[in-house]
């Protein structure tokens, strides 16, 4: 890591070159990995340059795009990579040859960004043929690109001036959302610095070629070295953490092992005295979602902190600590935040966005699940997130509506989100329970033994109740900062943030989904 990003700064000094080198290291850095392998990751990334700029113009090429993408995965997932010895067996000597990790578990990762490729190229020859007829000039010779690069410049200076977080948010969301010039995306040296970038080839965070493209070949986001070197420390803090929780608190190694399932079935026949209660359950869940989290913030940070070394600024992916939800949506908006907007901008708005939204969200959760991995209690798990959005926008649909508006900002209408978010939660961690520790044969022992103790389940409402008053008041917080952040006064903030935008105020997949269906691109598939 520390050598290319060496590589990639010394190589700023020889423009005419440095792409070249660039992507020379990364080929590099991709035989270390995968040794003989990094055939297929580069015959797969050209094959899918050569589809997507075929396909750009044809109506319904996506389609073939993302049939290639998928197919490609499944294929790479059933067949353990791939491997030599099917293609011919005098080849079967190449599979000594493997590298450090196993090329296919992290195709996942390359899919998206390839998809992500093809889609702003072809919303991007879309945008161009749209200001062709209008007659306006803007989208020929470059597009809203020729325009989105002459703001960077301005736009980054927001963010280094002090902007903040949020300024650094909408600047990326901008730069992810507007078409580049053509010539950005028919270049094969461009896709394959962008598919192969080695800070973020292993576990992102992940960038739309939009974003990147911006930031590599144009104006960089300049960010002040104190918020680096303040971002670094925040992984140190995150590091010191997770050392505590994986050395003090063994709850994760309680789940992967299916301890609990396991005593509980001795003590079913009756062949054990120790048999586990929910409550061993619940705990375990629980624990094992912050080992998780931390887990995921340390490798996510530390990718995304080599790149902000390499003067790219990649998105974040936790944005909000694990125990501050209490929302389906608003989980997945701040829970692998980059994949999320990913979701949103190449599946979502093109399903149909809002309109179509209590059938697409099926669609998206079950590609979740197979995206990670082909398993049932993967499966099984997406389905009860997806079952959960239905009603969850059922509430906020009733919440946000004429009839109970007026109750907004009363004590009644607090405690009724409140109940309702207890409610959520407790889905949430059913969800993680089957998904992470029980698995999908699980599910009916531990809902015959929660169901068979209903003062367990009255105390962890209230304490969940409790929890969620808890949440309101960061939220009321964050949204009076937001407002004299942006001019505006404080004043029914927390009213509002604690009713109308607490619970029922749309979540990841309202305000924010309806703002980028306006301006995120989707079209055409």
């Amino acid at each position: 890591m520390a050598g290319f990003i060496v590589i990639s700064r010394v190589a700023r000094a020889w423009p005419g070159r440095r792409q070249a080198v660039v992507v020379a290291a990364s080929v590099l850095f991709l035989g270390a990995l995968h040794g003989a392998y990094t055939l297929h990751v580069l015959l797969l990334t050209a094959g899918a340059y050569a589809l997507a700029r075929t396909t750009a113009g044809v109506p319904y090429g996506l389609l073939l795009v993302w049939a290639y993408a998928c197919g490609t995965l499944l294929a790479a997932r059933l067949t353990e990579g791939l491997p030599f010895a099917r293609l011919s067996p005098s080849l079967a000597f190449v599979d000594a040859h493997r590298g450090l990790l196993r090329w296919h578990i992290h195709y996942n990762l390359l899919v998206l960004r390839l998809l992500s490729y093809a889609s702003d190229l072809r919303w991007a020859l879309q945008a161009r043929r749209a200001g062709a007829a209008e007659g306006d000039g803007k989208a020929s010779g470059g597009g809203a690109g020729g325009r989105a690069l002459g703001r960077d410049r301005t736009a980054g200076g927001d963010v280094a001036s002090g902007g903040g977080g949020r300024a650094l948010e909408l600047e990326l969301r901008r730069r992810a959302e507007e078409p580049l010039p053509l010539a950005y995306y028919a270049s094969l040296p461009n896709v394959l610095e962008y598919a192969l970038y080695p800070l973020l080839y292993i576990a992102g965070p992940i960038a739309t070629f939009n974003a990147f493209a911006s930031q590599r070949f144009g104006q960089p986001i300049p960010l002040p070295r104190k918020q680096v070197v303040l971002y670094a420390l925040r992984l140190l803090a995150a590091w010191a953490c997770l050392e505590a929780v994986t050395h003090l608190l063994p709850y994760n190694a309680i789940a992967t092992s299916r301890a609990l399932l396991r005593l509980a079935a001795l003590g079913r026949a009756g062949g054990h005295r120790a048999v586990p209660r929910p409550l061993h359950f619940a705990i375990t869940g629980y624990w094992v979602i912050v080992f998780m989290w931390l887990k995921f913030t340390v490798i996510w940070r530390f990718f995304r902190l080599a790149a902000l070394a390499d003067g790219l600024v990649p998105p974040e992916n936790m944005t909000r600590c694990v125990c501050n939800n209490y929302d389906v949506e608003g989980f997945w908006r701040s829970w692998h935040a980059s994949y999320n907007r990913w979701l949103v901008r190449y599946m979502y708005v093109p399903l149909g966005g809002t309109a179509w939204r209590v059938a697409n969200v099926w669609v998206i959760f079950t590609f979740v699940a197979a995206w990670h991995d082909l398993e049932w209690r993967l499966m099984g798990w997406a389905w009860i997130m997806a079952g959960a959005v239905a009603p969850e926008m059922a509430a906020k649909a009733l919440a946000r509506s004429s009839a109970v508006r007026p109750l907004h900002g009363t004590a009644a209408f607090r405690h009724a989100c409140a109940l309702a978010a207890a409610l959520n939660i407790l889905l949430l961690m059913s969800a993680n329970l089957v998904g992470f520790v029980v698995g999908v044969d699980g599910i009916g022992p531990l809902l015959e033994q929660v169901l068979g103790q209903p003062r367990f389940l009255a105390v962890v409402l209230v304490a969940l109740f409790a929890a969620a008053q808890l949440m309101f008041w960061v939220r009321e917080r964050e949204a009076a900062a937001a407002a004299v952040a942006s001019g505006g006064g404080a004043a029914g903030v927390a009213g509002g943030a604690t009713g109308g935008r607490g619970w029922a105020g749309g979540g990841a997949g309202g305000g924010a989904g309806r703002s980028r269906e306006k301006s995120g691109g989707g079209g055409e598939a």
